[in-house]
């Protein structure tokens, strides 16, 4: 039982990271604000790969779910009745994602339309605003906008001290001093961040490794936006990887399982293979800077 129940968290686990490839995503912004890459563009250019890993998602657990102990189904009543209660929430992202791509409002305009059409789903639709949630929520966005803020503030100091010690240029002297082609160097370069998100948070290595290595990335004329798509595959890796794995530790922690979930094999071989199928300059994300 402890294992099954292990291996569900780490199915829920593996699925919650499709969150950072999937638009809107909090890490792919933060990455367009320290390599000056268009949020737009890799918000489209992050529903392929997100859409690919889900529906790869989804046939892992269904063929592997019909070996296993599983409750019966209950039924087409209980999808539609499911439905028709989250339906004005699930309409969140299509709504802020069409008014963005159909240039209703910008990026950033985006986030008070979506906060807007929260409170008026949460007053007219479910009936369950109070003014007590409203300041809840404004507290809790304070904090998370601080910390955020101080974030892009270390970031700023960090770029501009390893630009002071040059180590961007050493790297990217180093590099090509190694002679390799440009799948090569670039297969280096996820490799590294891979090793890295087995001991670092997914924000910290975007901080850290970005300003390093756009120099290196601009030299070998890679596309911001196909890189910052791998970026968050590699990231969507790094988060069910132990010895970290800040995603199974935070199932772990829902659920109080006895131990810490274990993410099925099939689906982070599914993440590989799909980092490796992108692994290749498109023709279609170079278009969209």
């Amino acid at each position: 039982m402890a294992i099954r129940n292990a291996r569900r968290g780490g199915v829920i686990a593996a699925g919650v990271t499709l969150g950072i490839l999937i638009p809107p995503s909090a890490p792919m912004i933060l990455y367009a604000i320290v390599s000056d890459a268009s949020i737009g563009a890799l918000f489209l250019a992050g529903i392929l790969p997100g859409l690919m890993l889900a529906i790869m998602f989804s046939i892992y657990c269904m063929w592997n779910g019909g070996t296993r102990e599983h409750t019966s189904w209950s039924g087409w009543g209980a999808v539609m009745l499911a439905l028709r209660k989250s339906i004005w929430a699930v309409l969140t992202p299509p709504i802020i994602m069409g008014g963005i791509y159909a240039g209703v409002f910008t990026a950033s305009e985006a986030a008070a339309a979506g906060c807007l059409y929260a409170l008026l789903v949460a007053a007219l639709a479910y009936r369950t605003l109070t003014p007590r949630m409203i300041w809840d929520c404004a507290y809790a966005t304070m904090r998370t906008s601080m910390m955020v803020s101080m974030i892009i503030v270390g970031a700023a100091m960090f770029g501009h001290a390893i630009s002071i010690i040059r180590l961007p240029v050493g790297v990217t002297e180093a590099v090509a001093a190694l002679g390799l082609s440009l799948l090569a160097s670039f297969l280096v370069v996820m490799a590294l961040i891979f090793l890295m998100g087995m001991f670092f948070e997914s924000i910290a290595i975007i901080l850290i490794t970005t300003p390093i290595l756009l120099p290196t990335i601009h030299a070998l004329d890679i596309d911001l936006v196909w890189y910052g798509v791998l970026l968050m595959i590699n990231l969507e890796l790094a988060m069910i990887t132990p010895p970290v794995g800040l995603n199974l530790f935070v199932i772990k922690g829902i659920t109080d399982a006895p131990r810490v979930p274990q993410p099925p094999t099939g689906l982070a071989t599914d993440l590989r293979a799909c980092r490796t199928a992108l692994a290749k300059p498109p023709r279609v994300t170079g278009c969209l800077g």
